[in-house]
C-alpha cells in the first residue's frame, strides 16, 4: 500500500485569537500592550504541534515580529523544528519569513504529534 506523504505548514499564531478567554488572559497578563504568539504546525488545517509562547511588543498589526521586539521567538521556532525533526518531518520549503516553512513525511496510519 503506497500512502501519500503528509504535508505540514508552520504558521504564526496570536494566542489571544484562539478563544475569548485566551484573549482576556492575554490582555490581563500582558505588559505594555504586548501580545503572546507561538508557532503552530498544521496538517490539513488541524493544529498538530505548538511551540512555547513568546511576547511580542505592542500591536504590530501586519508587521512581522523579529527577535529584538519578540524575545524568545527564535527559541520557540527552534523548539518546534526539533519536535518536527524528532517525529520524522523533513523541511521542503522556506519562505521569506523565518517561520514560512513547509514539511513532509511519509504517510502513516496515524500520527499523534504533540499538543
Amino acid at each position: 500500500m503506497n500512502r501519500q506523504p503528509e504535508a505540514l505548514t508552520v504558521l504564526l499564531e496570536d494566542v489571544g485569537s484562539t478563544s475569548w478567554w485566551a484573549r482576556i488572559l492575554t490582555i490581563l497578563g500582558s505588559q505594555y500592550g504586548s501580545t503572546q504568539r507561538r508557532f503552530i504546525g498544521q496538517v490539513e488545517g488541524k493544529t498538530r504541534y505548538r511551540s512555547s509562547t513568546f511576547p511580542v511588543a505592542g500591536s504590530l498589526g501586519e508587521t512581522a515580529p523579529q527577535e529584538p521586539w519578540a524575545p524568545g521567538m527564535t527559541a520557540a521556532l527552534e523548539e518546534l523544528q526539533r519536535d518536527l525533526a524528532r517525529d520524522g518531518w523533513q523541511q521542503t520549503f522556506r519562505g521569506a519569513q523565518p517561520w514560512s516553512l513547509r514539511y513532509e513525511r511519509p504517510g502513516s496510519g496515524s500520527g499523534s504529534g504533540s499538543g
